[in-house]
């Protein structure tokens, strides 16, 4: 898209959002204002050509410890997906269908065919002005999203921007809840003028894209009262916002089961790292930001947006299709910074490299060689042994070793995600167990395709009560992980995995030696430890998840003192 009609959507979204007395003024940068008119935020907002805006640590976060808060921000907006729209509550995500009754009266609007659910009257009525203006439309937006070829979520999503919008043309926005905010010096609300700054990625939208976003867009304006009525560009910038910063959330009770999707403008400034210093996880419809380890002032703070335990090629390749940039990040160009980050950055190879296969007999490892200046998906690039020195392509790699593995991951994991049925568990593992032992002759052990094979045989393994085969593969899933990133969050459930394997082979095995019972169960408590301490750090010492955690650990330690 050309600069110059970039340049219009910006001005045309600033015109919608910007008070009218301060439409003659130069264009502030309002979360940068904001953030240092707060002196308890830890953390302060950079500008650069390279990184644009980013945050950066405050002095008063140098030596501060892993899980010190950073931030607390409540969604600009924030959209359940499918299948959980019908439960959870669409104001504050109280989870229906597990809510104490004296907290859950469920509540159903029936103006826009049962779409949208409350917990209790005081959601619903505290939701209204963002509702009522589209309650009617949100009726017809499966019916959109079919006919336009776009997915459910994003129709609900613009949907929630119209109401926004017209929300603040009438000025009748909620403004930041007050109380809530002298309460607590590190949370955020963001206003219209903020979200107007999120970044766009307008490249990320193709013609096709555009055309059907157009499309789209009349649609929804033709069922719109005129006087709330965006004009039509606007929407194409919403949409790339919303593909370029949408943060996932899960189900508070469930950490690994998705619940929906939300912008939050002053998150957004994090910028991404495979070898992140910062965490976040959602309670409800707010994103808390968590020190993830020690940084040093001036430090970028930097979250993940993808999977890490993952080759460095496909987590380049899914950040660019996902959200529009090559990341040359200090892991993908092997630049640590600290001793620390080299250790971490030095099991790279292991996770992304090949087996050499230019010498006969070479034990050694085909890496990238210019991992500073090289170019996304470029075939000729050049690969070389850590031995032997021989060199190949990346396209030699990618044809020989990397796609035909990558293919028959992609088939297993299509079947497997359609769940482990009585009889299909059995296949699924066979597959899988195929799959990771052609891996295992190309690379490393602790190779990305290796480590994807082991949480499906682990659950395989669970399914079909073979224990253990079970702890073998937790055993050395926990092993490629803990090399590779220690303090990475999915390491917590891989760790209780783990000590669950161990404590089935004790309960499963009546004539296992009393010694071997003892030293699973003192491994399965120590497992549980180590979970606990990733737990407290990046969920906090009152998130379910932790007290899941601590309760299992406590039962654990019983079970240990009593072999």
């Amino acid at each position: 898209m050309a600069f110059s009609l970039i340049q219009s959507l910006r001005e045309s979204l600033d015109r919608v959002f910007q008070p009218r007395a301060k439409r003659a003024f130069p264009r502030a940068d309002v979360l940068t204002v904001r953030l240092a008119s707060s002196p308890a935020f830890l953390f302060q907002i950079h500008h650069s050509a390279a990184l644009g805006r980013h945050a950066v640590a405050a002095a008063a976060l140098a030596g501060k410890p892993p899980g010190t808060v950073l931030l607390r921000e409540t969604s600009y907006i924030w959209i359940p997906t499918n299948p959980g729209r019908d439960s959870v509550c669409h104001a504050c995500a109280l989870d229906l269908a597990s809510a104490h009754p004296s907290r859950s009266h469920r509540l159903t609007c029936e103006g826009c065919g049962g779409q949208t659910h409350y917990c209790s009257a005081k959601c619903r009525d505290e939701q209204a002005p963002l509702h009522q203006p589209i309650c009617a439309i949100i009726r017809d937006a499966p019916l959109l999203a079919d006919s336009h070829h776009c997915p459910p979520e994003l129709v609900h999503a613009l949907l929630a921007l119209v109401a926004k919008r017209a929300a603040s043309l009438q000025q009748c926005a909620e403004s930041p809840n007050q109380e809530t905010l002298r309460s607590d010096p590190l949370a955020f609300e963001a206003d219209p003028e903020a979200f107007s700054q999120m970044l766009v990625h307008p490249g990320a939208l193709d013609s096709a894209s555009r055309r059907s976003l157009r499309a789209l867009a009349a649609s929804i304006c033709e069922r719109l009262p005129e006087e709330i009525r965006p004009p039509l560009d606007l929407f194409l910038m919403w949409a790339s916002q919303i593909n370029s910063n949408s943060h996932g959330l899960n189900r508070t009770n469930a950490a690994n089961e998705s619940m929906g999707f939300g912008l939050f403008p002053l998150g957004s400034i994090f910028n991404h790292s495979c070898l992140p210093n910062c965490t976040y996880t959602n309670e409800g419809p707010q994103l808390v930001f968590r020190l993830l380890r020690p940084v040093r002032e001036g430090e970028e703070l930097c979250v993940n947006y993808i999977e890490l335990y993952a080759a460095r090629d496909e987590r380049r390749s899914e950040l660019h299709a996902t959200k529009s940039f090559e990341c040359r990040c200090r892991r993908c160009t092997h630049s640590p910074a600290s001793e620390e980050e080299a250790r971490l950055i030095s099991a790279e190879p292991l996770v992304s490299a090949v087996l050499c296969d230019q010498t006969k007999s070479c034990i050694g490892l085909l890496q990238p060689c210019d991992v500073l200046t090289d170019r996304l998906g470029d075939r000729s690039a050049k690969w070389e042994c850590s031995v032997c020195h021989a060199c190949c392509t990346y396209g030699h790699l990618l044809d020989n070793h990397l796609k035909p593995l990558r293919d028959r991951m992609q088939e297993a994991m299509f079947l497997y995600s359609h769940g482990l049925t009585d009889g299909v568990a059995t296949p699924i593992r066979a597959a899988f167990e195929s799959l990771l032992q052609s891996a295992l002759t190309r690379h490393p052990a602790s190779h990305a395709l290796v480590f994807n094979c082991y949480l499906p045989l682990i659950n395989c393994c669970s399914a079909l009560k073979d224990y253990p085969a079970k702890e073998t593969y937790a055993r050395a899933l926990v092993e490629i992980a803990t090399t590779t990133l220690p303090d990475y969050p999915p390491l917590a459930n891989y760790l209780e995995a783990f000590a669950q394997s161990l404590n089935e082979r004790i309960q499963t095995t009546p004539a296992m030696p009393r010694e071997t019972r003892r030293k699973y169960a003192v491994e399965a408590f120590e497992a549980l430890q180590r979970s606990l301490s990733i737990c407290q750090v990046c969920y906090g010492p009152i998130h379910p998840k932790t007290l899941q955690t601590r309760d299992k650990l406590r039962r654990a330690e019983a079970a240990a003192k009593s072999r």
